[in-house]
C-alpha cells in the first residue's frame, strides 16, 4: 500500500514536471522568434508603450500623441512601467519577455487544469499541446498586445473558481475576485469574468444559499471597484465612460459570419469544419440522451467542472458579437477570440474524458482507445498545420507589424531618424503616427480622419481645421504611399482644403509643409 501511494505521489510529480516543461518550452519559443526583431508592433502596442514610457517620467496616463489614456484599461502599459522602473528595460523590448513569460504560465496553468480534470494523461498530454501550439495563441503572444495577459488572469480565475466551488475555501476566493479585478483593468471586456464569477456564485457555490449571497457581493465589490474607479477618471478627463466610441460598420449577421469563420478552423480543417462539429454535437447529444440514470450524479460534477469555462465562452461571445455590432472597433478575428480558446479546449477534453468512459464500461479498452486517439490527433492536426506555416512566414519576414524589417528599412523612417533635429522644429502630423513614434522616436499626431476608425460616422473637416490653426509651429506631414487607413482622408482630398508643398519625396512616401496662414 505505502509503495502504490509512492508511485502514484512520484507519477504526480512527473506528470507535473512535463506540463511545467511544456510551459517552458512556450516561453522558449516567443523569446526566441521575438527576442531579436521585438515584440510585434500594431497601433495598439504603440499606444501601450508611449503610456508606459509616459508613467516612468510621471507624465501619467497620456499617449504619443498627448491624448489621455481612456480607450484601454492601465494594467498593460502599468506592467510595462513596473518593469522599466525595476529594470530599467524600455517597453519596446520588455513587451517580448514579458508576453513570453506570460505564454508559458499559461501553457502550464492549462496543463495543471487539465491533470485536476482528466483521467486520462494521454489526454492531458493532447490538450496541453493544442495550447502550446495554437497559432492563435502564439500570434498574439507575439505582439505587445495585452490578451496573453487577459489569458493569464482569466485561467487563474477559472484554476481557483472550481476549486472554491469545491470547498469553499478563502484563498481561491481571494483570487478569482482579484484575478477579475485585474482582468476588468486588462481589457474592458473583463467584465464578461465579473459575471462569470457572479453567476458561478449564485449557481455553484459550495455554501448555503445565504452565505452565498454574502460572497456574491463581496466578489462584486472587489471585482468592480478598480475598473469602477477608473471609468470614473474616464469621464472626468474626457467626458466618456471608455472613450469615443462610434457605429459599426458591421450587421450582426456579418458579426455572426465572422464569429464563426475565425472560430471553426482553429480546431477544424475549413472545408469539413461544419461536418466535424455537427459529428461531436451528435455524440455529445447521444451520451446526454441515452447514458443510464446511475450517471446523472457524474453529468451534475461534469457541468459543475466546465460550467465556468463554458459560461465564460458563451457570455464572451455573445458580447463581442453583440459590442461589435453597435459599436466600431476592429473585424473579429483570432486577436478579438483568443480568450475564449483554451476555455473551449476545457470544455471539450473533459468532456471527452467524461464520454470515453463510458464505451469503456461496454466495451474492449482497445477498440476504444485506437480510433478515440487516432481522433483527437487529427483534432490537434489542424493548429499545429496553422502554426507551423505561421512560423515559416515569421521566419522568412521577420517580425510582425511597425517591428517587421520592412518597416525597419523604411526609406522614409531612416530619412526622420537622420534629420531628427529638424524634424523635431515642426508638429507633425501622418497617415501612420505610431510608426513615426515608434521607430522614428518623434512625436506625431493623426491626419485628419473623415470617419471615426472602422465605422461609416462621418467627422466633419472644419474640425481638424480649427485644431490644425491652434497649433504654434508650422507643421509638417509625412505621408506613407502603403497606408490601409481608409478612414483618413486621402492625400488629394487634404490638397482640396489645405494648401501643402511638397518638400522630400521618397519611395515609399512623401513630406509635406505648410503654414497656418496657408491653410484654406
Amino acid at each position: 500500500m505505502i509503495n502504490f501511494a509512492l508511485q502514484a505521489k512520484y507519477r504526480n510529480i512527473f506528470k507535473k514536471l512535463f506540463v511545467g516543461t511544456l510551459g517552458a518550452v512556450g516561453t522558449i519559443i516567443v523569446i526566441t522568434f521575438t527576442g531579436y526583431q521585438g515584440a510585434g508592433l500594431t497601433p495598439d502596442s504603440v499606444v501601450y508603450i508611449s503610456v508606459a514610457r509616459n508613467l516612468t517620467v510621471n507624465q501619467g496616463f497620456v499617449n504619443y500623441d498627448g491624448v489621455y489614456f481612456v480607450l484601454q484599461p492601465p494594467l498593460y502599459p502599468i506592467l510595462l512601467a513596473l518593469i522599466k522602473f525595476l529594470t530599467s528595460i524600455d517597453p519596446l523590448i520588455s513587451a517580448s519577455y514579458l508576453n513570453s513569460f506570460l505564454f508559458g504560465l499559461n501553457v502550464y496553468i492549462s496543463g495543471i487544469f487539465l491533470l485536476k480534470h482528466l483521467k486520462s494523461f494521454a489526454l492531458v498530454c493532447l490538450g496541453t499541446l493544442s495550447v502550446l501550439f495554437s497559432f492563435t495563441l502564439i500570434k498574439v503572444s507575439f505582439m505587445a498586445l495585452s490578451e496573453t495577459l487577459f489569458i493569464s488572469l482569466l485561467l487563474i480565475f477559472l484554476y481557483n473558481i472550481e476549486t472554491y466551488q469545491r470547498k469553499g475555501r478563502l484563498l481561491p476566493f481571494i483570487l478569482i475576485s482579484v484575478s477579475a479585478a485585474l482582468a476588468c483593468l486588462t481589457r474592458y471586456t473583463g467584465v464578461v469574468l465579473l459575471l462569470t464569477g457572479m453567476i458561478c456564485i449564485l449557481l455553484w457555490g459550495r455554501n448555503i444559499f445565504k452565505e452565498r449571497i454574502g460572497e456574491f457581493f463581496s466578489f462584486t465589490i472587489v471585482a468592480a471597484l478598480p475598473i469602477g474607479g477608473w471609468i470614473i477618471r474616464n469621464h472626468f478627463l474626457s467626458n466618456t465612460l471608455i472613450g469615443q466610441r462610434a457605429v459599426s460598420s458591421y450587421t450582426l449577421f456579418e458579426n455572426i459570419n465572422f464569429f464563426w469563420n475565425t472560430l471553426l478552423p482553429w480546431y477544424l480543417p475549413l472545408k469539413l469544419s461544419d461536418v466535424y462539429l455537427g459529428f461531436i454535437l451528435l455524440i455529445i447529444t447521444i451520451w446526454i440522451l441515452f447514458v443510464s440514470d446511475r450517471e446523472k450524479i457524474s453529468k451534475i460534477l461534469l457541468l459543475k467542472q466546465i460550467g465556468p469555462s463554458l459560461l465564460f465562452t458563451i457570455l464572451y461571445s455573445g458580447v463581442i458579437i453583440i459590442s461589435s455590432t453597435t459599436t466600431a472597433y476592429d473585424k473579429i478575428s483570432d486577436r478579438l477570440l483568443a480568450p475564449i480558446y483554451i476555455p473551449i479546449i476545457f470544455v471539450l477534453f473533459i468532456t471527452s474524458d467524461r464520454i470515453l468512459s463510458w464505451p469503456i464500461q461496454s466495451f474492449n479498452l482497445r477498440l476504444i482507445a485506437v480510433p478515440f486517439s487516432i481522433a483527437m490527433l487529427l483534432f490537434i492536426k489542424e493548429p499545429l498545420e496553422n502554426t507551423k506555416h505561421f512560423i515559416g512566414e515569421y521566419e522568412k519576414q521577420p517580425g510582425l507589424g511597425y517591428s517587421s524589417s520592412k518597416w525597419k528599412k523604411s526609406e522614409m523612417i531612416n530619412y526622420l531618424i537622420k534629420y531628427e533635429p529638424f524634424s523635431k522644429s515642426y508638429s507633425m502630423y501622418s497617415n501612420k503616427p505610431e510608426a513615426v513614434y515608434i521607430l522614428a522616436n518623434l512625436i506625431c499626431k493623426r491626419s485628419p480622419a473623415k470617419t471615426f476608425y472602422n465605422s461609416p460616422q462621418s467627422i466633419k473637416l472644419d474640425q481638424l481645421q480649427s485644431s490644425i490653426r491652434s497649433e504654434d509651429e508650422n507643421i509638417f506631414l509625412v505621408w506613407f504611399k502603403e497606408s490601409n487607413y481608409n478612414f483618413l482622408f486621402t492625400l488629394d482630398e487634404l490638397q482640396k482644403n489645405i494648401r501643402m508643398k511638397e518638400v522630400v519625396h521618397l519611395k515609399d512616401g512623401d513630406i509635406y509643409t505648410f503654414l497656418k496662414h496657408d491653410l484654406n
